[in-house]
């Protein structure tokens, strides 16, 4: 497939521009899209006076602009999410060698909504598209954690399959994993759906602290640590999570200020 040269080196220097809410150097650019700085000092010129761009006051460096996030404000969940959040599931996917998706509560139900695949020569198989009751999932646990205890009551009086033998399946049980989830700021997945999974799950949370999505790194029970030796993978699952979302509310404060 052939491109149109101009369009694609304007397309490649605002992903650049987009990596870093806080602003990406003229340098910085130029060596990620590898092209001369002179070159993309005046593609700068022409994207920062449509407004794709911004140039940060008292400093060197560019910003995604006013254009690109009034347009991006108009884009519905869960696509800006999928926008936003793919990025760093990639980057996170290559660097630690394991599988992450990005899911969405939906309902009763959590929605996989986007998967970034591990670089491995086994692959598993692609969860997008994906509900899962919320008792059985990483992802339904925090959603669950995270809610009115009404709303908390009002599921666990409801029959909660089993799935494999390590699924909670009682109230009582699920009440103690939604207090530790909430001490420790993310939610474990014991191969609860599928005995041969396990993973992480971390939150997103928007401008109001309303869990909004959440990122989940899994792998074969046979090759992902145990919680005791997955600390890392925690950390590093915990840690893009709270990236996408301040990218997220950086979005909505931006375009409430636009506007």
């Amino acid at each position: 497939m052939s491109y149109i040269q101009s369009l694609r080196r304007a397309f490649d220097i605002l992903t650049a521009v987009a990596s870093n809410t806080d602003g990406v150097s003229l340098t910085e650019i130029a060596i990620r899209v590898d092209l001369p700085k002179s070159t993309v000092s005046r593609m700068l010129s022409t994207l920062a006076a449509l407004g794709a761009v911004e140039k940060l006051g008292g400093r060197e460096g560019f910003r995604i602009g006013p254009s690109i996030v009034s347009m991006a404000a108009h884009i519905g969940m869960p696509f800006s999410l999928i926008a936003i959040a793919r990025p760093y599931l990639q980057q996170l996917a290559q660097a630690s060698g394991e599988t992450l998706t990005l899911c969405v509560p939906d309902g009763d139900m959590a929605h996989y909504i986007d998967q970034a695949n591990s670089p491995r020569f086994f692959q598993l198989r692609d969860w997008s598209g994906t509900r899962l009751p919320l008792h059985v999932s990483p992802d339904g646990k925090l959603y669950l954690a995270y809610q009115p205890e009404a709303m908390i009551e009002a599921y666990l009086q409801r029959p909660m399959q089993l799935f494999t033998s390590t699924t909670i399946s009682t109230a009582r049980a699920m009440q103690r994993e939604l207090s530790k989830i909430r001490k420790q700021g993310y939610a474990w997945d014991n191969g609860e759906y599928n005995a041969e999974l396990i993973g992480v799950a971390a939150p997103i949370f928007d401008e109001a602290s309303k869990i909004i999505a959440s990122v989940c790194m899994f792998g074969p029970s046979h090759r992902f640590p145990a919680p005791a030796k997955a600390t890392a993978l925690i950390q590093q699952t915990v840690e893009v999570a709270n990236l996408i979302g301040a990218k997220c509310r950086s979005l909505v404060v931006r375009s409430a200020t636009i506007a």
